[in-house]
């Protein structure tokens, strides 16, 4: 029963972020579709955006796409974090077609993790809409530059996304998700973090 609930919550929260996104109309195209967080694949594509101001700030460039998507996070990472060592590979909703996350679940389906890189897109485009969003902060893991935005409260959507950028243009997304019975509680942008800190030292080195 927990985990059916769990599975009709995280449908919920997608459902409600595809909604939010087509409301908002010329914004739904984006990597972190649970929570509404969707920036303008062709905003991340503009020339003003490939020639970001966090630039500097990547200290060693990476490729997250060069290697399969469920293999961004290694086995001993996942046993770390208590969830399945097997990924789940799926496609993106309408807010990114074309590309995939992989999904990482705990026993019971109650916590999920998640990763999704994405070409073409850099930090710029999230440091631009600031304000359209409940919950933003500037991060860094590992050095790399980050953005935690939600368009809802995570502690109590009990879900949390948020990107870092491994290249001018290239990012990739966490989101996570606690178990119902802990939302208000847990805290799922930690777990969003801390997949990013496990995961992050093993993408490969850009080319």
């Amino acid at each position: 029963m927990r985990s059916a609930w769990s599975r009709m919550r995280r449908g919920a929260l997608v459902a409600g972020g595809v909604l939010l996104s087509v409301v908002l109309a010329g914004c739904s195209s984006g990597s972190a579709e649970q929570n509404g967080d969707s920036a303008a694949t062709t905003t991340g594509k503009s020339p003003s955006s490939s020639a970001s101001s966090s630039d500097s700030a990547i200290p060693s460039p990476k490729d997250a796409t060069a290697v399969g998507v469920c293999e961004l996070f290694p086995q001993e990472a996942a046993s770390k974090l208590g969830v399945q060592p097997q990924g789940r590979k799926s496609e993106n909703d309408i807010s990114d077609p074309g590309s995939y996350r992989c999904t990482w679940e705990n026993e019971n389906a109650t916590t999920t993790v998640s990763l999704s890189p994405t070409q073409g897109r850099s930090l710029d485009t999230y440091y631009a809409r600031e304000s359209e969003y409940v919950d933003f902060e500037r991060i860094t893991v590992h050095g790399y530059p980050g953005v935690r935005s939600n368009k809802v409260k995570p502690m109590e959507s009990g879900s949390c996304g948020m990107h870092v950028a491994v290249q001018s243009d290239q990012l990739v997304q966490s989101f996570a998700t606690v178990p119902s019975d802990d939302t208000g509680s847990a805290e799922p942008c930690a777990l969003a973090k801390k997949t990013l800190r496990l995961s992050l030292p093993s993408w490969p080195a850009a080319e």
